[in-house]
């Protein structure tokens, strides 16, 4: 193919987008349009497929020849296709740079991207100046789909939420009015999840659902609309629990993926995704994604989009109590704001209060007030500062309700319920039963069965002295969701309220000496006599993590090798589910 100069579309990425192609050649004379011309076009044609490694292979053929801005850039994308961010980085600055005197609309675009990948990666101040210097560049030139993409930044980076609004309409209607198709999806979606948060609930998920249509259906022309769109689905469906919605969408985005090898974004979804698994009580497959995601992303040395994967496995390492593993994960990270809510978690789980009080503060005053995001936040927050600071509490208590009361959101009243409950039980109202009944019916409607278990948990410890039996049929509701979802922490309280009840609940398998529920599946795994190695692979593990797992069998079951766990395995037969 030979390389006009006019604009051209390759497939459905718009590669040749200037008014002309520029070319810059070592020596300083005026380009060929031979050999060169005809490896961008290969190239090209290479991206819009999404076969990145002969992408590369053409790329840089061409610029073996002359070096071109178009083959800087098109060598850029095939790059980070391939996982290898800090090298994409480089070379697309260099493109910048070649496309800054002769299209320097081509050069804004090129930066805005440079600042969403230094944000991506921590460094704010990079991301800033990049974005600064697109704006400088747009500045006296007519409106076109570039400064609806710098619009599109500003609400990205923006912690004012109107703001945030404002400027991501702005860019859907200069999407619409220059006819960008990647620009009004992402813009759609954005939009969406600000209208979300901000508690515009209906509004926003119908953003949503009109961008994903419009990204999985092939109208935008760059794969990463997509990515960026389902990650905004699935923050705003995270914010206001609304999973079923996602198992909608889930088959057509993996149908999607499929058809266009959609590679390196799946392990920065997969972070997400595992939110939504651990809220729906699937544990398991939290911690399979999770683990996926981390080590994908330690492979290929890129950084991770919009959810921190080690962040997420650290919260569901103390969901599983093991505290200690939680705080490696943290302490490797200490530095990133993303494990904040983990740091929360932790010190609840081990009862520093305090600590937690604190910390819930540090996060309540990143966040804009009176929007959705605040809700988990707060609802912790009451939970833990009764005895600490009884007025803060009571206004957490209020934000939460008027939050409720404006969104109608929900999620938001049943967390409000809760919240009413723990203070009405605080001060004796009888009202706290009914209060705790309503939270754990709007819970369940919304599929949350941990966030559910835990109201009844709240529930048996308030009437077990007066209604008995409702506490027992209670504890045993919210043992069984606990044990279903992996929470073993949570499991083993619940099964001590039952067993003071009742004299029974989880007394564990008779055989296995107080094993937990992990070392129960390490143990099978040795029946099968499986090396720590391949016990941790088949377990999502760490090898050091599976072998301090067989330390632990061997000890409790006083047994001296894991031969004899071997045996001992099945000889008393596999070990439960």
């Amino acid at each position: 193919m030979v390389v006009g100069t006019h604009p051209q579309r390759i497939g459905k990425i718009p590669y040749f987008s200037g008014p002309e192609v520029v070319s810059i050649r070592r020596d300083g004379h005026a380009p060929c349009m031979g050999e060169s011309h005809d490896l961008l076009g290969t190239g090209a044609d290479a991206l819009a497929r999404a076969d990145w490694p002969a992408a590369r292979s053409a790329f840089e053929a061409a610029i073996a020849i002359e070096v071109t801005a178009e083959g800087l850039d098109g060598l850029a994308r095939s790059l980070w296709w391939l996982g290898r961010p800090d090298e994409a980085l480089t070379v697309r600055e260099r493109a910048f740079g070649a496309f800054r005197d002769h299209d320097p609309r081509r050069a804004a675009r090129i930066a805005l991207w440079l600042a969403g990948e230094y944000e991506v990666g921590g460094n704010l101040s990079a991301a800033n100046g990049w974005k600064a210097r697109a704006e400088r560049l747009l500045e006296d030139l007519p409106e076109a789909p570039e400064h609806g993409w710098a619009a599109l930044a500003s609400a990205r980076q923006t912690g004012d939420p109107a703001r945030a609004e404002r400027r991501s309409r702005q860019a859907l209607t200069v999407a619409r009015a220059h006819g960008d198709s990647d620009l009004e999806i992402r813009s759609l979606a954005r939009t969406g999840l600000l209208l979300v948060t901000s508690g515009k609930v209906e509004e926003g998920i119908t953003h949503l659902d009109e961008a994903m249509a419009a990204a999985t259906a092939g109208e935008g022309r760059d794969l990463e609309t997509v990515g960026e769109t389902c990650c905004d689905l699935i923050l705003a469906l995270e914010v206001v629990g609304d999973f079923q919605r996602f198992a909608q969408w889930n088959d057509v985005v993996m149908e999607f993926m499929r058809r266009h090898g959609y590679g390196p974004l799946v392990a920065f979804c997969s972070t997400c995704c595992a939110e939504i698994f651990a809220a729906t009580g699937d544990v398991e497959g939290a911690e399979k994604e999770l683990t996926t995601a981390l080590r994908t992303l330690q492979d290929r040395g890129e950084s991770f989009r919009c959810a921190h994967p080690a962040a997420k496995l650290a919260e569901i390492r103390v969901l599983q109590g093991r505290f200690e593993e939680a705080e490696r994960l943290l302490s490797a990270y200490s530095d990133h704001p993303a494990i904040l809510r983990g740091q929360i978690d932790l010190a609840i789980a081990r009862g520093e209060n305090r600590l937690a009080v604190s910390l819930l503060r540090l996060a309540l005053d990143r966040l804009p007030p009176r929007t959705l995001l605040a809700v988990p936040y707060l609802a912790r927050f009451i939970r833990v500062a009764g005895g600490i600071d009884d007025t803060a509490m009571h206004k957490a208590r209020d934000s939460l309700r008027e939050i409720a009361d404006i969104t109608r959101d929900p999620r938001a009243e049943a967390e409000a319920h809760l919240a009413d409950a723990r203070i009405a039980i605080a001060q004796g109202d009888p009202d706290a039963l009914s209060l705790i009944h309503a939270s754990i019916t709007g819970l369940e409607g919304l599929r949350l069965p941990l966030e559910a278990a835990r109201a009844r948990l709240l529930l048996v410890e308030l009437v077990a002295d007066s209604q008995p039996e409702l506490a027992a049929l209670e504890a045993r509701s919210a043992l069984r969701s606990l044990e279903s979802s992996g929470a073993d922490r949570e499991a083993d309280r619940a099964a001590a309220l039952l067993r003071a009840l009742e004299g029974t609940g989880r007394a564990g398998p008779k055989r296995y000496s107080g094993l937990t529920r992990r070392e129960l599946e390490v143990l099978d795994l040795l029946g099968e006599g499986l090396s720590n190695a391949e016990i941790a692979e088949r377990l999502f593990i760490s090898t050091k993590t599976a072998g301090h797992h067989v330390s632990n069998v061997l000890m409790k079951l006083h047994l001296k090798s894991r031969t004899e766990a071997a045996v001992y395995a099945v000889r008393e037969g596999a070990a439960p589910s």
